[in-house]
C-alpha cells in the first residue's frame, strides 16, 4: 500500500506553495444528529438537501418539505426537470415543487372537496415510505418487488393497509430501517430521515453503466480503472464512499476522480470564515473552481472535459488526466488540487480508508478542554437534564476533549418536539484540521420527561468534523459549522 501512495503522490504535478485563505459557500446543513452525519454528507453532495430544510435537519418534516425532496430526487435521477400543468390544483399552496410532485403522482390532496394539500402538516414514517415508493415508480427505477415479499418487522400489524406494500418494499431494500425489530410506522419522520432515505435510493440505483470508460486517446498507455478500492476516501471531513470515486491509471501513475458535487464540500480550507467553500461552476464541459477571500480571488482553476490541460492561477499546467462525464455526472481528477493545497495522503492501519488531509494538525493543546455552543456546561448539568429539571436551551451541544485522546459529547434537543439527549464517548485524533472520532459508544434519551432508550451502544462507524475557524482572542472554535465557547 505504501508503494501505491508513493505513485499517487508522484502525480501531484503542481507543487507551488499557495497562500490559500478562502472559499465562498455556507456549510451544506446544520442541526443534524451525529449518527446521521456520514449519510447526510453524501446526500449534500448528491444535491438532495433543499434550501428549506438545511438550517435544521433534526426536526419533523412537513408535506411541503418532503415534496421538494422527492422532486429533487426525481430530477437528479432522470436528468430532466419535472413539470406541472395546473397552478390551481390546491387552494392552500402554489409551491411549484408541490405541484410537480402532484403531477408525478408522488403526493395527493388531504381534502379533495376543499382542494387542500396541507403543506405544513407533519408526515409519519409510513406516509414517507409510501411517497418515496411513488417517487421510485415515477422516475421510474429498475426494481422488482415479488408479491408477498418484504421486510420482517415486529410491528407490521401497526402499518396501515394502504401503506403495507410501500413499507415492505422500503424495508426489504434497506431504505427504511428501524431498531429492535420494529420500524415504528406511525412515528414522526424527520427532515434528516427523509434525506437519508432519498440518498439510499439514489445510491441503490446507480446502474452498472456508471462505471468509468476508457479515456479517449490513451489506448495502449495502460489507462483504465485501477484496482485500489478503499471502502472510503476522507478528504478533510468529507466522506466519499466507493461508489462515488474512481481510481484510474495512465503510464503507470494513478489518479483519483470524485464527482463534482462532492468536490466543493471536500476541498475547503480552515480559518476562512464565510469563504471556507469554493465556488464551483460547470457549464457544458467546462469546470471553474474559485477560492475567494472577501472580494479577492485567491486561486482560480479551470479545467475542461476531455482535456488534460488546466489553467491554474492564469498559467497552463498538465493535470495528467482529463475530467469526464458519466450518466450526466462530472468526475474531476483531484491530484492537482491535493498538490496545490499541499495535502498529505495516507491510509488507515487496515488499509480500508484513504485520508487526504492538510499537513499541519490543529494543535491538540488548544482543542483539549470543554466546549459548548451555548455557554452551558452540559457535563455539569447532565443529571438535571436527564431528570428534566432546570431551564435548558432548546438546542445545545458540548464537547470534552481529553489529553489522553478520549472525548465525550452531549447534544440536547428540548424544544418540545422529539426531545432527545445524545451522549457519546470514544476516542479522537486530529488529522490536519479534521477531528476523527472512533471507538464510539452512544447513549440516547427521548421523550418528555426523558427516558432511556439505549445505553452505551457501540457505533460501528467513524465520524469526522472539520475545524473551520479558531479565534484565540475570544477563545472560540468553529467545529462542524458551529461556534463553540471554551468552558
Amino acid at each position: 500500500m505504501k508503494r501505491v501512495l508513493r505513485i499517487i503522490i508522484m502525480v501531484f504535478i503542481f507543487t507551488a506553495v499557495l497562500a490559500l485563505c478562502g472559499f465562498a459557500e455556507e456549510a451544506p446543513y446544520k442541526g443534524a444528529s451525529p449518527w446521521a452525519v456520514p449519510e447526510l454528507d453524501k446526500a449534500a453532495g448528491y444535491g438532495l438537501i433543499t434550501d428549506r430544510i438545511r438550517d435544521n435537519m433534526n426536526v419533523p418534516i412537513t408535506r411541503e418539505e418532503f415534496a421538494e425532496i422527492a422532486v429533487r430526487l426525481y430530477e437528479i435521477k432522470t436528468g430532466k426537470a419535472a413539470v406541472y400543468s395546473d397552478m390551481n390544483v390546491f387552494s392552500d399552496t402554489d409551491n411549484p415543487e408541490v405541484l410537480k410532485a402532484y403531477s408525478l403522482k408522488i403526493v395527493n390532496d388531504t381534502d379533495l372537496q376543499k382542494r387542500l394539500f396541507s403543506p405544513e402538516l407533519f408526515i409519519n414514517r409510513e406516509q414517507m415510505a409510501a411517497m418515496m415508493y411513488r417517487t421510485i415508480q415515477a422516475i421510474p427505477l429498475n426494481f422488482q418487488f415479488p408479491a408477498g415479499k418484504g421486510g420482517i418487522f415486529a410491528d407490521e400489524n401497526e402499518v396501515s393497509d394502504w401503506a403495507i406494500e410501500s413499507v415492505k418494499f422500503m424495508t426489504e431494500n434497506g431504505f427504511l430501517r428501524g431498531a429492535g425489530g420494529r420500524i415504528n410506522p406511525k412515528g414522526t419522520c424527520t427532515r434528516e430521515m427523509a434525506v437519508l432515505i432519498a440518498a439510499r435510493i439514489y445510491e441503490a440505483y446507480l446502474s452498472a453503466d456508471n462505471e468509468p470508460a476508457e479515456d479517449e486517446g490513451t489506448a495502449g498507455s495502460g489507462s483504465g480503472t485501477g484496482s485500489y478500492a478503499w471502502d472510503q476516501i476522507v478528504i478533510n471531513d468529507t466522506v466519499i464512499f466507493r461508489d462515488n470515486y474512481h481510481i484510474r491509471s495512465k503510464d503507470g501513475f494513478y489518479y483519483i476522480f470524485i464527482g463534482a458535487e462532492r468536490f466543493k464540500y471536500a476541498f475547503k480550507l480552515p480559518y476562512a470564515g464565510s469563504h471556507t467553500y469554493p465556488e464551483v461552476e460547470i457549464i457544458g464541459g467546462s469546470i471553474t473552481a474559485q477560492w475567494n477571500s472577501g472580494e479577492d480571488v485567491v486561486l482560480k482553476v479551470e479545467m475542461r472535459e476531455g482535456s488534460t490541460e488546466a489553467i491554474v492561477g492564469g498559467k497552463k499546467v498538465d493535470a495528467g488526466m482529463a475530467p469526464y462525464i458519466i450518466a450526466g455526472k462530472m468526475y474531476i481528477p483531484i491530484n492537482l488540487f491535493i498538490s496545490a493545497m499541499e495535502m498529505d495522503v495516507e491510509t488507515s492501519s487496515n488499509d480500508d480508508t484513504l485520508f487526504i488531509q492538510y499537513k499541519d494538525n490543529f494543535p491538540a493543546e488548544i482543542l483539549a478542554g470543554t466546549w459548548s455552543d451555548t455557554g452551558t456546561d452540559l457535563f455539569a448539568a447532565i443529571k438535571d437534564i436527564e431528570s428534566g429539571s432546570g431551564n435548558l436551551p432548546s438546542y445545545a451541544t458540548a464537547y470534552r476533549f481529553n489529553s489522553d485522546g478520549t472525548y465525550e459529547l452531549i447534544k440536547v434537543s428540548a424544544a418540545g418536539i422529539n426531545d432527545t439527549i445524545i451522549k457519546q464517548r470514544g476516542k479522537y485524533k486530529v488529522m490536519g484540521n479534521t477531528i476523527m472520532y472512533y471507538d464510539i459508544f452512544e447513549t440516547i434519551y427521548k421523550g418528555s420527561p426523558f427516558s432511556l432508550k439505549y445505553e452505551d451502544e457501540p457505533v460501528g462507524r467513524s465520524h469526522y468534523e472539520f475545524i473551520f475557524n479558531y479565534d484565540s482572542k475570544e477563545g472560540i472554535v468553529e467545529i462542524g459549522g458551529f461556534w463553540l465557547n471554551r468552558i
